[in-house]
């Protein structure tokens, strides 16, 4: 769930169909490729292009786990594109997950494996790594394996394109299978892995910094392939993901075509602004081969060990500014020919359904971190033992300026927002009146506004689109907070636990100080109620392209004149009151209608600069 810019900007019974549902009574039921000595009969058993699948039960549901979907990327597939997997023999063993893309633990991440600890003599700390390359594997969720042509929601998560998997509980697929969707989860390459730009160095590698992309495009088109024999339908696929899941969308928004993958896209907290240019590509492998640092050549990189790549990668990462946007997906002129602001506008992604939203209060998540739970964004703060970020200044003079300067009326951004907190009372924690104003800016200029701008976009690019937004604002109700909890608010990533349909998975690290809902038994209930309401609409949504259905509140599409959004909230009691709100926070969102968010895809220095320029 870690995602963002730190510049700027966690079974029934089964009919048997012909060509999904396969009885293997004289084949061998184990690993992938591996022979058991006993003969029994597989079922149920889905036959993919590799071979043969058995699943499991899981609830109600058939889980078919750790699939691949391309080919190991390690030897020679290291920073390539991503290959067909070899196909195997007997059957294949789907219970578990499988290996976690290479990464640093993250303190906010949820690990279903443990991690080796092991000293960084490149930062003089200790660090616990995941260092497994065969990691591109996706996992099929299904009511039951027939002909039905069921919608199929393929989720992609966040974890700021460093950390993260498709095997956390809070992405567990059951809840919504049971809605009679299949449902996907897939990894891809991470980090220098996934997404650092090598073809400045060797022209065969060009194309390298889009990699972990590559990988979610070939994932999708396996799940294309293959939707039907798991009871799905490969021409209503949805794609949906949340931070660096739904900045991966964006990017894909942005490539040629995008209907041959998916035929809607919901974005949950993350935009294109938050890509990167080929410029900025190129200055963070300059950064990552940086000379005091033992990897210096591509000759280096191929030859390194995983865990070599993942401790120079954390010495980058720990003197960086960039921090969380080192790695992302780039508009490179080939996969992302064009700022997928530009590219929506143009109707690149005409005929896609479309579904945008973020949280209230995005950026108190990384609050979490330190230990007072003071913002970063704002404060100096003390990070927990073993995070290593520095605190990161976002809402600049000369970005604000840069900002104030794209108005006509005169307003200033401390104007609008000073007006906004006096009638709204946003929460404060330990934090001064000034630096509450700041920090709902930064709420707006790394999530709220980039993500809202992509739905204005599309209908820009096709009139009458079918567009929907929300904003999910629950949070652990204040009369109901542990006494020494700080009101965090809707923090970003909080409303994963709702639309996925897992508040089970909820806990007082993931929504701060809520010991008390998540015990008391009417607040319990109200949780469970708003989590069906919320995956009742995502699912909806993936059926038809219209989230309104029963036990969700009216949702009317959005449009440039009134601006419905589905606001996600329940009241100081924790009574779930969600209902539609026309032109919700307008004020914040006007004080940036005319600033381009494409234009931060070059970085903070870019924009400061143009911001001097624009003062002259």
């Amino acid at each position: 769930m870690r995602v963002t810019s730190r510049w700027m900007f966690p079974w029934r019974s089964m009919a048997r169909s012909a060509g999904a549902l396969t009885l293997c009574a004289l084949a061998a039921c184990g690993g992938g490729g591996s022979s058991s000595k006993t003969d029994v009969a597989c079922t149920p058993c889905v036959n993919t292009e590799g071979g043969l699948v058995k699943g499991v039960a899981d609830g109600d549901a058939i889980a078919f786990r750790g699939i691949p979907y391309a080919a190991p990327p390690t030897g020679a597939l290291r920073f390539r594109p991503p290959q067909p997997a070899a196909p195997w023999s007997g059957v294949r063993d789907g219970s578990s997950f499988k290996n976690i893309c290479p990464q640093l633990q993250d303190a906010l991440e949820a690990y279903t494996e443990p991690g080796e600890l092991v000293f960084n003599a490149l930062t003089q700390s200790p660090v616990t790594l995941y260092d497994n390359e065969d990691c591109l594997y996706l996992n099929v969720w299904t009511p039951r394996l027939d002909q039905a042509r069921r919608p199929v929601m393929v989720f992609i998560h966040g974890g700021a394109f460093l950390v993260g998997g498709a095997s956390s509980p809070v992405y567990s697929g059951a809840a919504l299978a049971r809605q009679d969707v299949v449902m996907v989860t897939l990894q891809y390459r991470l980090g220098a892995l996934g997404y650092l730009e090598l073809g400045g160095l060797d022209p065969a590698y060009a194309g390298s910094g889009n990699n972990g992309l590559r990988d979610q495009i070939a994932a999708l088109a396996w799940v294309k392939r293959h939707a039907a024999a798991f009871g799905g339908d490969p021409d209503n696929i949805t794609v949906f993901g949340e931070s660096a899941g739904a900045i991966s969308i964006s990017a894909l928004l942005g490539t040629r075509k995008p209907q041959g993958l998916f035929r809607r896209a919901i974005i949950q907290s993350g935009a294109a602004s938050l890509m990167h240019d080929r410029d900025v590509q190129r200055a963070a492998t300059t950064q990552f081969l940086q000379t005091a640092l033992p990897l210096k050549t591509l000759g280096d990189l191929q030859r390194a060990t995983t865990r070599q790549l993942l401790l120079q990668q954390h010495a980058v990462l720990s003197a960086s500014e960039a921090d969380d946007n080192f790695f992302a997906p780039a508009v490179d002129g080939d996969l992302v020919p064009l700022d997928p602001y530009r590219a929506l506008a143009q109707g690149n992604a005409r005929g896609i359904d479309l579904m945008v939203g973020a949280t209230q209060d995005e950026m108190n998540y990384w609050a979490m971190y330190s230990i007072d739970l003071s913002n970063p964004f704002v404060q100096d703060w003390s990070p927990v033992p073993g995070i290593t970020l520095p605190a990161a200044r976002v809402m600049t003079p000369e970005f604000k300026q840069l900002v104030d300067a794209s108005r006509a009326d005169g307003q200033t951004l401390d104007d609008i927002y000073a007006a906004w907190a006096a009638a709204n009372h946003p929460p404060r924690g330990n934090r001064t009146a000034s630096q509450t104003l700041e920090l709902l800016q930064v709420h707006d200029a790394v999530m709220i506004q980039p993500t809202l701008r992509m739905a204005e976009r599309q209908i820009a690019g096709q009139p009458g689109a079918s567009t929907y937004v929300y904003r999910f604002q629950w949070k652990v109700p204040r009369s109901l907070l542990l006494s020494d909890a700080q009101d965090l608010g809707a923090v970003h990533a909080l409303d994963l636990y709702f639309a996925l349909g897992n508040p089970q998975a909820l806990s007082d690290i993931s929504a701060p100080g809520a010991g008390g809902p998540l015990t008391h038994p009417q607040q319990a209930a109200e949780i469970r109620a708003l989590a069906q309401s919320m995956s009742s609409a995502w699912v909806n949504f993936a059926r038809t392209g219209n989230p309104n259905g029963p036990k969700v509140p009216y949702w009317p599409a959005y449009d440039l004149t009134t601006r419905p959004t589905l606001a996600w909230r329940n009241d100081e009691q924790g009574r779930i009151t969600s209902t539609a709100i026309n032109d919700l926070d307008g004020s914040r969102r006007a004080a940036w209608a005319a600033f381009d968010f494409g234009r931060l895809q070059s970085g903070p220095a870019a924009a400061r600069s143009e911001a001097r320029r624009s003062a002259r």
